[in-house]
Parts: C-alpha cells; structure tokens; sequence
C-alpha cells in the first residue's frame, strides 16, 4: 500500500504496522476500529474497511459494529445489505454503543415502527447522546395518540443540559407558548432562549436556530 500524499508519514507508517496486527488477529480493539477508518476515510477503501470493522466488531468492539453497519446500509464496499447493516448496528447497540442505538431508533422510525424507534433512542440518550434525547423529544411532541409534552420536555431538557442547541430551543418554545401539562413560564422562556443563543455563538452559527 503506498504512502498518501499530505500526511505525516510517522501517522500512516503507524496505521499500516497496526493493520498488519489487525490483519493477524492480534490488534486491540480500538487500533484496529482506527484502521478501518483510515483505511475509509483516508484510502478510500471500503472493502478493506468492511474487513477490519466486520472482524473488529465480532470480538464486541461497539464503534466497529457501528461503522460496518453504515457501509453495509449505504452500500460501500459491496452491495447494499439492509438486513445486515441493521443486524451489526443492533449488535453494537446490544454492546452499549449510543450511536448505534440512535441509528436503529431512527430506522425504526422511517419504516412506522414508533415504539421500537423510541426504545432505542430513549437507550441511546440514557447513554449520553443529546442528539438522540432530541429527537426522542420531537417525536414525543407530533400530534397523535402518543404525544406527551412532559416527556418530551424532560427529553429536551436532558439534550439542553449536554449543550445541543435545538432542544434549548423548543424549551424556550415550549415555555413561550406553554404545551399541555407544561404552563407557559416567561422566566425559563428566557432562561432557554439565552442558553439557545450562547451555544450558537459558541459554534460560531446559528444553523438556522432562531428565538423569537
């Protein structure tokens, strides 16, 4: 494998010495995980990377589960295997792995299948991913039978307190207008919308995040 233009050759010698441990089984788990990426993003080999993830994530690495079941989900690196990518992807939720917990929520979702959506995105914000308690959030405030503004307030607030932006700002929102079972209260109103506004000067732009 030759040398990439524009790296540090120390980084890519390193990588290429960990492939051959990988290769031979006796990598740890997190140097071959950094293998299959670099073999992705930086190579551009993706049949390499469904390798070193496919054997990484069967001795229980959570990331590589994740990884693989993506490449299989959007076909790189071979055909496109929907069966498959979401068999990893619940293995590496089974392993405790957020994103991939998120990734099978989100699935669940787009096929209707709201209750399984829910179990897995209510696991992936238990386990400290903002983006999943978010969108739990949302979806808890659709309209429908299901719609609970007091959970989806607690989802939000949870995503809030781990600084993402968006659920701060449905708080400020939801405590503008008031939701059922949630009164409207101008003073956490501000205490959101100001929180909505640091984080998004914080990130340098508002990514369409608006306060009225």
């Amino acid at each position: 494998m030759e040398l990439t233009q524009d790296l540090p050759p120390q980084y890519e010698e390193r990588m290429l010495a960990a492939k051959l441990d990988c290769d031979r089984g006796q990598g740890q788990g997190d140097a071959c995980h950094a293998v299959g990426e670099f073999l992705s993003v930086v190579k551009n080999d993706h049949v390499g990377a469904r390798k070193q993830f496919e054997r990484n994530c069967g001795k229980g690495h959570g990331a590589s589960c994740f990884a693989l079941g993506r490449l299989l989900l959007g076909g790189k690196g071979g055909s496109t295997d929907e069966k498959g990518g979401e068999r990893v992807l619940k293995k590496g939720c089974d392993l405790e792995h957020a994103p991939s917990c998120h990734h099978l929520g989100l699935l669940a979702f787009g096929r209707g299948d709201e209750r399984t959506g829910k179990k897995h995105l209510d696991k992936a914000c238990t386990k400290g991913l903002a983006q999943a308690c978010h969108v739990l959030g949302g979806a808890l405030l659709r309209p429908g039978s299901s719609r609970n503004a007091v959970k989806a307030k607690d989802y939000l607030e949870t995503a809030c307190a781990d600084g993402h932006a968006p659920a701060c700002h449905n708080l400020a929102v939801m405590f503008r207008k008031g939701d059922d079972g949630v009164p409207a209260d101008p003073q956490l109103f501000e205490r959101y919308a100001k929180r909505t506004r640091a984080l998004v000067e914080a990130a340098g732009a508002a990514r369409g995040v608006r306060v009225a």
